[in-house]
């Protein structure tokens, strides 16, 4: 199912068309439609490469809004509206309306969707973003198997993940020559539970960036394996672990401390997890 945001203009559909499709094409990560398609809706492909999710800006050929009829009179349909899957991130949507609260501050549309209800409102971020997470809760109660497949995390850890996950390019580029360990997250579930977890892998010796979000560390030295949870292994070495400057968050296990870190994940007791895990793509995993 798609979530729709409908763009209206108060006493005119007349607006300037040729601006738009430039504020559009301006943006690196739209794809505008084929230059030879004449005919039919014109669709404007936003893909995020990193966190891979797409939202389609849609030039359409004619009205498309529910029941427009209901909605009132002196409010037009511009035949412009925006299309994403209602199991989005919460995340990824604000990221979506970063372009279109700039289209409407430029263009001075009015929005709708069919939660409002026949009520063309002004574009509110929060409302928005309360309105989304609404619908998709509703539309997840209502249609569970269409959820069955995926598994879950907190909109709070998921937000944290992704905004690590834009982050990790410089930071490769950053630690490049100091031989750290970027590290890399992996998903893993349970075959009982929709709970998602976050983990990351340490060798037992590079120096490596703590990530924010972490359940799980897994420790695999070539002759040791196992899973720790994370919570337990910083009450035990919290102090071995610092923020790096600008990254608030995100915090580094340094070279000087990883021999103290290895000695305390070998000699000290853990909880076992006594659970079978398997990784777990990031695709598969939403926020509801």
């Amino acid at each position: 199912m798609e979530f729709r945001l409908f763009f209206l203009q108060e006493k005119s559909r007349t607006y300037d068309k040729p601006e738009l499709i430039t504020l559009l094409t301006s943006n690196p990560n739209i794809t505008p439609p084929d230059s030879r398609q004449i005919y039919g809706d014109k669709v404007y492909t936003y893909h995020h490469s990193v966190l891979n999710f797409d939202a389609n800006f849609i030039m359409a050929s004619k009205s498309v809004v529910p029941h427009l009829e209901l909605l009132p009179p002196k409010f037009f349909d511009v035949n412009f509206f925006i299309s994403f899957d209602i199991l989005l991130s919460n995340y990824a949507v604000e990221m979506i309306l970063d372009i279109i609260e700039e289209i409407v501050r430029k263009f001075r549309f009015y929005v709708y969707c069919e939660p409002f209800e026949g009520e063309v409102r002004l574009f509110r971020r929060a409302e928005i973003i309360r309105t989304f997470d609404a619908w998709k809760k509703a539309f997840a109660a209502k249609f569970p198997d269409q959820v069955a497949g995926y598994n879950r995390l907190d909109s709070q850890s998921i937000s944290a993940v992704y905004g690590y996950l834009q982050k990790r390019k410089r930071l490769e580029i950053t630690y490049s020559e100091e031989k750290i360990q970027v590290s890399d997250y992996i998903f893993l579930h349970t075959a009982k539970s929709r709970s998602a977890f976050v983990a990351i892998q340490w060798d037992g010796d590079s120096a490596f960036l703590l990530p924010p979000a972490v359940d799980i560390l897994i420790y695999d030295d070539g002759k040791i394996s196992k899973h720790i949870n994370m919570a337990e292994v910083l009450s035990k070495a919290e102090k071995l672990f610092r923020p790096i400057d600008g990254y608030g968050v995100i915090k580094i296990c340094d070279s000087k401390n990883t021999k103290k870190l290895k000695k305390i994940l070998l000699k000290e007791r853990f909880a076992p997890l006594n659970v079978d895990v398997e990784i777990l793509s990031l695709d598969k995993i939403l926020d509801v």
